[in-house]
C-alpha cells in the first residue's frame, strides 16, 4: 500500500504517489493543460568534489527525457550550497530557477504550444520592487539591534510564493517522524544578513522525530535573499517562518 504525506508552509504542498514509465515512482507530477508530466531526481557523478542532483522532465508515456536541469549543487566538504534551482507550474508553463551565490538568479521557461510541444527560453531574473505599501518588521525580540522597522522586507528571489514552493520541493518527512505519526509545526527563526545571505537559524516551536533538524538543513540550502532596506540602505533582519508537517 502506498501512502501520501502532506508537507506545509504556511501554504500545503502535496506530494504526489501516483506510478508512471520507467518502473519506478515519479519524484513530481502536474499538468500542463490537459498533458500530463512528471520529473525525476538524478544524482550527479559521486566521486565529483560537489553534491549535485538533477531534476528530468518527461511528459507521461514517453521515455524520452525533455529536460535535465540543476535541484542543487552542494560542496561535499563544507556543505555550503553553490547553486540552488526549484521549479514554478503555471497553466501552459514550467520554470525552472537557478540562483548562485555571486551571481543574479537565472530562469529557464518551458511553453506548451497549441500542438502540446514544449519550447524553451532562457533569461536573467529581475526582481521588481513591491508596489504596494508593506507593513514594518515587528521589533527584534532579542536585542540584537536590527531596526524595528524596515522600509522594504527582506524577499526571497521571486517573492514568499517561491520560497514556499522551494521549501515544498526540498523538504523530506524524517522517517522517525512518519514511524510515530508525529504531525504538527516547526516554526523557525532566521536572520537576513546585509548582503542576503541566512545565519543565526533558531527552532521557536520545536517537534522533534528529526523534523527541526530538516527544517534547518533546507533553510541553510536557500539561496540568498533580497536584504532588507531601510532609508535605501540594506539592513539585517530577520524572518520568523513556520513549517508544518502532516501526514495523510
Amino acid at each position: 500500500m502506498i501512502t501520501k504525506y502532506k508537507l506545509t508552509v504556511v501554504l500545503i504542498f502535496t506530494l504526489s504517489t501516483l506510478g508512471f514509465a520507467q518502473n519506478r515512482k515519479p519524484d513530481y507530477v502536474f499538468k500542463l493543460g490537459t498533458i500530463n508530466y512528471f520529473m525525476n531526481l538524478s544524482k550527479g557523478n559521486a566521486k565529483a568534489q560537489n553534491d549535485t542532483l538533477f531534476y528530468n522532465l518527461y511528459r507521461n508515456g514517453s521515455t524520452k527525457r525533455i529536460a535535465k536541469e540543476i535541484k542543487h549543487i552542494v560542496n561535499r566538504n563544507t556543505g555550503d550550497t553553490l547553486q540552488a534551482g526549484y521549479y514554478v507550474v503555471l497553466e501552459k508553463t514550467i520554470s525552472f530557477f537557478q540562483t548562485f551565490k555571486a551571481k543574479k538568479t537565472t530562469q529557464r521557461v518551458y511553453t506548451q504550444n497549441v500542438n502540446g510541444l514544449l519550447s524553451v527560453k532562457s533569461g536573467v531574473l529581475t526582481i521588481d520592487p513591491p508596489k504596494m505599501p508593506i507593513p514594518p518588521m515587528a521589533p527584534a525580540a532579542d536585542n540584537t539591534g536590527y531596526p524595528e522597522q524596515v522600509d522594504i522586507p527582506a524577499e526571497f528571489p521571486g517573492g514568499m510564493a517561491r520560497a514556499r514552493q522551494f521549501i515544498g520541493n526540498n523538504l523530506e518527512y524524517p522517517k522517525k517522524a512518519i514511524d510515530a505519526e508525529i504531525e504538527g509545526t516547526v516554526q523557525a527563526k532566521f536572520t537576513i544578513e546585509l548582503d542576503g545571505s541566512i545565519s543565526n537559524i533558531e527552532i521557536v516551536r520545536s517537534l522533534g522525530y528529526g523534523c527541526d533538524e530538516e527544517v534547518i538543513r533546507v533553510i541553510k540550502r536557500m539561496p540568498k535573499w533580497a536584504p532588507a532596506k531601510r532609508d535605501g540602505k540594506a539592513v539585517k533582519s530577520y524572518i520568523t517562518m513556520p513549517i508544518s508537517f502532516n501526514l495523510n
